[in-house]
């Protein structure tokens, strides 16, 4: 009787403990984009969170075998497990609710704008850029929370040349975050879009945001091109 009921208080104590710690823990894990892209969610202690559920579910494991086959536990062992029982209930204190990350859209729609001024100012007579050209602009926007193999996802353009139109469908291998850059064949006129989690960024109206820049000017994402939203001077 007192070997169940040490059996049944313990198990109750590590499914507290794993009850605590596994969602926010598995929020973190798949925050990581281990095996695509994905948005990150702000998990304090995430790291910490993750390890000690697979801890506890070890050291579970491993008391309840050692108990199925008669072999009763050291001190230390139990000593042990009431520690990682209690620093579970001390990280989800202190860790709180797991929060959802900000909407990548404006965020992007900056990034667009962003791009399309870089590309407005070194134009001369014709668009010729560099895709390196706008890597110290596009850093300092804030980057949409991408996350791949626990890496934030960075900004940055991808030069398509002899284009008829906007890019409209991400291309292979591509990340979100790609501003995409299309230039005409005449090279006086050029479209950006920018790639989200889902394919290319729309705006609420379901419609692509395509900034059209002509010949030195663009519009902004989604308006009418025949209403220019000229470069910035400077940007702090």
């Amino acid at each position: 009787m007192i070997r169940i009921a040490y059996l049944c208080g313990y198990g109750a104590l590590a499914a507290l403990g794993e009850a605590l710690v596994a969602r926010p823990a598995l929020t973190w894990v798949r925050a990581q984009g281990i095996f695509h892209t994905t948005l990150a969610w702000e998990v304090p202690y995430g790291a910490l969170l993750a390890v000690a559920a697979a801890a506890l579910a070890l050291f579970t494991l491993w008391l309840a075998s050692r108990a199925a086959v008669g072999r009763t536990a050291p001190l230390p062992l139990h000593a042990a497990f009431l520690l990682l029982v209690g620093l579970c209930l001390s990280l989800r204190s202190a860790s709180g609710d797991p929060r959802p990350p900000p909407d990548p859209a404006p965020l992007l729609l900056d990034a667009i704008q962003v791009a399309a001024d870089q590309l407005d100012q070194s134009y001369a007579g014709l668009y010729a850029p560099d895709a390196s050209q706008f890597s110290s602009s596009l850093a300092q926007v804030r980057p949409p929370p991408f996350r791949r193999l626990g890496r934030q996802v960075p900004l940055h353009a991808r030069i398509l040349s002899g284009a008829e139109s906007a890019q409209l469908t991400p291309l292979p291998d591509d990340q979100p975050g790609t501003i995409y850059v299309a230039i005409s064949p005449d090279r006086h006129s050029a479209w950006l879009t920018a790639e989200s989690l889902t394919g290319i960024l729309q705006l609420p109206s379901g419609r692509p945001a395509i900034a059209e820049a002509r010949s030195g000017t663009h519009s902004a994402p989604g308006t009418d091109p025949a209403l220019p939203s000229y470069p910035r001077q400077s940007r702090k």
